[in-house]
């Protein structure tokens, strides 16, 4: 993690935040990135899509408290989904979040006073040089690399997609729902799922890979400035996608 500020400094915000004494307790818990394969997803389309690698450059985490239920269909409400709450947890700084299938990575170290989480809200933001990449990585100056393959009348389309979001971009209210304490250790993983669990839609949604036009060896790509390239922003930044769970 390259810190944009310090920790001390988040700190003091979310606890002005809160209303609370800078007395408040705090525990630091570590944060790292989910491990695992990616879920397939079936779109809107009937493509059934397998992400073979997701990454995303964003930046400040915040964990929330208190805030209100987002509103779905016909009223109900959106479950672990909350948005608006009061900020009293931080990791300051830039991280780079791989999700390629394998181990969790560790992203850095959370400082939260002690209390019950509702949400956590996160930056996006475009990939440069302090992340540690090679100079001929295809993330860089980009927010979003995702690669995978979708299949549909069995026939095969690998994809990969670069992806950018304005800056300023900022995902709101994914889900977080953990109890504090000061005997807590355990460590909180960043998640992304690539179907909404409760609307049942994917990141994927609008996607018609078979019409898309492909590379000599058969590979969709998804540039910046494509119409593909604008339907798969719009459900990926969205905090639908994402979890941070112990």
């Amino acid at each position: 993690m390259r810190p944009s500020a310090t920790t001390a400094a988040a700190l003091a915000a979310a606890l002005a935040a809160c209303g609370q004494s800078t007395e408040a307790p705090t525990v630091m818990l570590p944060v790292a990135s989910a491990g695992g394969p990616l879920a397939v997803a079936t779109t809107d389309l009937g493509y059934e899509v397998t992400t073979t690698r997701l990454r995303v450059a964003i930046a400040d985490l915040e964990l929330t408290i208190a805030g209100e239920q987002h509103a779905v269909a016909a009223g109900f409400y959106h479950p672990g989904h909350h948005a608006g709450g009061d900020v009293a947890g931080a990791m300051p700084g830039n991280v780079l979040v791989d999700w390629d299938g394998g181990d969790g990575r560790a992203l850095g170290v959370a400082t939260l006073i002690v209390g019950a989480y509702q949400g956590a809200n996160f930056r996006f933001r475009a990939a440069d040089g302090g992340d540690g990449l090679a100079t001929d990585d295809p993330l860089l100056g980009h927010t979003f690399h995702v690669t995978g393959v979708a299949r549909k009348d069995g026939a095969d389309h690998p994809f990969d997609a670069l992806l950018d979001l304005a800056a300023g971009t900022t995902l709101v209210g994914a889900v977080f729902e953990l109890v504090v304490t000061e005997a807590s250790t355990e460590t909180l993983h960043l998640a992304a799922r690539p179907v909404d669990p409760t609307a049942g839609g994917t990141i994927y949604d609008g996607l018609d890979f078979a019409a898309l036009a492909t590379t000599p060896a058969g590979l969709v790509e998804i540039r910046p400035g494509s119409t593909a390239h604008n339907v798969f922003r719009r459900p990926i930044q969205t905090h639908d996608h994402y979890v941070l769970h112990p």
